[in-house]
């Protein structure tokens, strides 16, 4: 059985009740929401995550 990792920080982020909500009922399908979000960044710091702009709403790519 492979060594446990030390996870010893952690990220802290506000989401409305309905996000919170639906990331966790679609989380279940693939394990824990906490595994879900460490693979999210894992993933992004590794460049294996791509996002797409929001074609209806401002976003993180938005330039003023």
């Amino acid at each position: 059985m492979p060594a446990l990792k030390n996870y010893e920080k952690s990220l802290t982020f506000r989401v409305t009740t309905a996000s919170h909500k639906a990331f966790h009922r679609k989380a279940r399908q693939f394990g824990k929401p906490s595994d879900i979000l460490r693979e999210l960044v894992e993933a992004f710091v590794e460049d294996r995550l791509t996002v797409k702009p929001s074609p209806t709403k401002r976003s993180i790519y938005h330039v003023d």
